[in-house]
């Protein structure tokens, strides 16, 4: 069994990582657009990297109920970030998507954030960056079996 104060530090400094991982996505979420909220950026994440998504799908992937993402879309395309068009296969439904203004905001966020990172992690030695990538890989693995 591994020393409590060992995994007491690995739990702290894992949640310090988490808090500045969230602050992190705000951040982004803010270069975005500055009224786009913790919400919207989720949703928004969801129909950039699956087109054309069904608000029952959207509510289901993001757990939330049907009213609230019926809310964060009417938001979202009032800041031109997604766009609602029928449904080919359900007459009665409607695709929510990214519009071209919102992608491009995201890959430009991206990018700054990417090189923020990699400015940041530029002064580690490349044995340590190797190291770290392992051990977040086996970190995520981990939690693919409990999620």
């Amino acid at each position: 069994m591994h020393d409590d104060q060992l995994m007491q530090s690995v739990e702290e400094e894992f949640t310090a990582l988490l808090l500045r991982a969230r602050q992190m996505l705000i951040r982004r979420a803010k270069i975005i657009h500055p009224d786009l909220q913790d919400p919207g950026y989720r949703l928004l994440a969801v129909v950039i990297r699956e087109e054309g998504q069904q608000q029952g799908a959207l509510a289901e992937r993001l757990r939330l109920d049907k009213a609230t993402i019926s809310r964060l879309v009417q938001h979202l395309e009032s800041l031109n970030l997604v766009s609602r068009t029928p449904d080919p296969r359900d007459g009665r439904a409607q695709l929510v998507s990214a519009t071209d203004e919102a992608r491009e905001k995201w890959r430009s966020s991206g990018n700054t954030l990417r090189q923020e990172l990699r400015h940041h992690l530029s002064e580690w030695e490349e044995s340590e960056l190797k190291d770290f990538s392992q051990l977040l890989h086996r970190l995520n693995h981990s939690f693919e079996e409990i999620l």
